[in-house]
């Protein structure tokens, strides 16, 4: 690609970014709770009340979904038993990729889709980081594979008056300052990996948000209860009456802004006409409004549907279609995993010249739900024999690291060898020094 070309590409990028930027605006603003029902003129009298009221479902179908899926790590295991790239993978990973993929799942749910970059830190380790469609756009290339062959990302500086912009292709890295309809280059340098080092997490097929089918519907339910709220702050359900009393409007405003009522004559009455509301009709609506959230976003009011005794089968049952929702979420996140893996296993041959497969690992994702325990265990237990221990000690919910969790069972059992034998061996020296046979045990 020519200097003029890439040029030319990156500002068609821009231009297309700077079309979406709303739309993704939008809906992390949603989520954060700053909703359209906080900004709305609602109240044309200025002597009302103007209660505002929002209730964010968008960040609960997020939050549910998300710690459904990641809110226990990604347990990682190898076809061929490589005990030595599992220890590899645990030491470059732990201390950080657990949050950076719940990190990296909730932009993707409140967006519809999000990118992840991988990158050599300031201590020379690999790592990743988070970036929302909002800031970065990407370019596919025309192969069948359909691989991410350009990225950029548009930011501003806290304190900086300039805006910037990260590029990557599939050989560098280069940072730009936008001075107007030009660039200008800062820093360029390859970046170590085979490929662009960019990779995309969609949420679903069709790239689109967690709650982006309901956001209609929680505007409307945001405005029920608010309206609502300013019946009952400002008694709009009742008309204050005047009964044999001529009385201007005037007059009326000055009595209510003084907190006086003052009547003509004897036979005036003074009362206040309430208005029928009917309370049931409103709460039906609202509950309405709620269960077709949750049916929408493919979820389940735990508030509400479950009880404490309720066993994890019938948990599952429930859960059907967000089990559903997070099986599609799943196969989206494993290629992005996949993918992960691939270009660790080119930073492990570039830094410790060995060379590991990122096909011979199996990745393992447990739902966050509450587990039967005991009967877990004792399937375990009949299981023994039958199937590796490895594997049953994977189906444990308190095993993070299957392939750890067994080393240290075998450490200990060659510990608990050593230690019988030891006794075994053992000898007392009796106390009188005439004696001259030991006794053993």
């Amino acid at each position: 690609m020519k200097e003029m070309d890439f040029d030319q590409v990156i500002k068609e990028l821009l231009d297309e970014l700077k079309l979406t930027k709303h739309n993704y605006d939008k809906k992390w603003r949603y989520y954060k709770g700053d909703h359209d029902i906080l900004h709305k003129n609602i109240v044309s009298d200025p002597m009302k009340s103007d209660m505002r009221v929002y209730f964010n479902y968008c960040r609960k179908m997020v939050q549910n979904s998300v710690g459904y899926l990641l809110g226990k790590p990604v347990n990682y295991n190898s076809k061929t038993d490589n005990k030595e790239f599992l220890s590899i993978l645990d030491y470059y990973f732990s201390q950080w990729e657990h949050n950076h993929n719940i990190s990296l799942k909730i932009a993707s749910s409140i967006n519809g889709h999000a990118y992840e970059v991988n990158f050599i830190n300031s201590e020379g380790d690999f790592q990743c980081v988070v970036y929302h469609p909002s800031e970065m756009i990407v370019l596919y290339d025309n192969t069948v594979e359909n691989r991410i062959c350009l990225a950029v990302r548009k930011y501003k500086i806290r304190f900086d008056k300039n805006e910037y912009i990260d590029v990557w292709d599939n050989t560098h890295y280069r940072n730009y300052r936008i001075n107007g309809e030009t660039f200008e280059l800062l820093e360029e340098k390859q970046h170590l990996f085979s490929r662009c080092p960019v990779r995309e997490l969609r949420n679903n097929d069709s790239r689109k948000s967690t709650f982006e089918d309901i956001m209609r519907i929680v505007d409307l339910y945001n405005a029920i209860h608010s309206a609502s709220a300013q019946e009952i702050m400002d008694h709009r359900n009742a008309y204050l009456v005047f009964q044999n009393a001529n009385i201007e409007v005037d007059e009326a405003k000055k009595m209510r802004d003084n907190g006086i009522i003052v009547l003509p004559n004897q036979q005036s009455k003074v009362y206040w006409l309430t208005k029928d509301i009917n309370a049931s009709f409103v709460k039906d609506e609202l509950k309405m409004l709620q269960d077709e959230m949750y049916i929408q976003s493919q979820q389940v009011n735990l508030n509400e549907n479950f009880q404490s005794n309720t066993s994890g089968v019938s948990i599952r049952l429930k859960l059907q279609e967000l089990e559903n929702q997070s099986a599609i979420a799943e196969s989206h996140f494993d290629k992005v995993l996949k993918d992960r893996l691939r270009f660790f296993c080119e930073y492990i041959k570039m830094k410790k010249n060995k060379e590991f497969d990122y096909k011979d690992i199996n990745i393992t994702f447990t739902r966050n739900v509450p587990v039967d325990e005991v009967a877990i265990a004792q399937m375990v237990a009949n299981l023994n024999g039958i199937v590796p221990h490895e594997d049953l000690l994977a189906r444990l919910p308190f095993i993070a690291n299957p392939s750890a969790a067994m080393e240290k069972l075998l450490k200990q059992n060659e510990n608990s060898d050593i230690s019988k034998k030891s006794k075994s061996d053992l000898v007392i020296i009796p106390a009188n020094e005439n004696s001259v046979e030991p006794t053993e045990f």
